[in-house]
């Protein structure tokens, strides 16, 4: 190859490299306007985080579970959509407020984060800034799975769970249903997972013939052959609580012990 062919090999693939770049700038601009402009963010729509209790088998408070709420026109409050669009930086302000109506007392405080929220950057910064202001309160990040979630990054995802639980913090997997792929979808996270949450309303038949891939039971003995906590929600009425004893699950919450509550309220 002579010098002047050479010399344009090298102009092409500096063009080449010019427009990959350009490309790629242009990509990750789009896929950071998208993120940031999302109506969670938008301070113009009223959100408040409640609180719930949960309580052990003799009916003691061991913890709270605080849940994102969004009010909505006509002045009563629901779950929001797209709940990982919402910053960290924002949780953290709306929390600022839940804090101080919550007790000094060294027992769980539970908060639900979503996929794009924990490989975040930020979220290490969340959890020590979230451990240092609940003390002596305990923190647990809750993940809830479902079967639409894409995991892109599998490795960053655990990276950034481990490191928070040398913090302290515990790892919770939320609302896990009697779908055996329910269980497909976290049997990669066991490992580092300290607590699975069950849902009464996600086991309850209103035909007897309806079969279950998993049970109550099922979720029970997964949870003790992996030394996890299992935490039964949805509780609602004596029945409820009856087969919580009877399978000796000590960790219960729901609405017969107390419904979710707005710490503002009363101001």
């Amino acid at each position: 190859m002579n010098l002047s062919k050479f010399t344009w090999v090298l102009i092409w693939i500096v063009i080449i490299t010019l427009i990959a770049s350009i490309i790629t700038i242009t990509v990750y601009y789009w896929q950071s306007r998208k993120t940031n402009n999302n109506y969670l963010e938008n301070k113009e729509f009223k959100l408040r985080y409640f609180i719930q209790k949960q309580v052990d088998y003799s009916g003691k408070t061991i913890g709270y579970e605080c849940l994102l709420r969004q009010q909505n026109p006509d002045a009563t409050w629901s779950l929001p959509s797209q709940l990982d669009s919402l910053p960290l930086q924002r949780v953290v302000f709306l929390l600022e407020e839940t804090f101080k109506s919550l007790p000094t007392e060294p027992i769980m405080l539970s908060i639900n984060l979503e996929y794009n929220q924990i490989i975040s950057s930020d979220f290490q910064y969340f959890v020590r800034w979230a451990i240092s202001k609940i003390e002596p309160m305990q923190l647990s990040i809750e993940y809830t799975s479902s079967n639409t979630t894409k995991f892109k990054n599998r490795y960053l995802f655990e990276k950034r769970i481990r490191e928070a639980r040398n913090y302290g913090m515990q790892f919770s997997i939320d609302n896990v249903s009697s779908e055996l792929q329910s269980l497909k979808n976290i049997e990669w996270m066991l490992p580092f997972v300290d607590n699975i949450k069950c849902s009464m309303r996600a086991f309850r038949k209103d035909d007897p013939s309806i079969w279950l891939d998993l049970n109550l039971q099922s979720w029970n003995k997964i949870s003790q052959e992996n030394n996890i906590n299992l935490i039964l929600m949805g509780i609602e009425n004596e029945a409820d609580e009856a087969l919580a004893e009877q399978l000796n699950i000590k960790m219960r919450q729901g609405y017969l012990f107390g419904h979710p509550i707005n710490p503002e309220s009363d101001k």
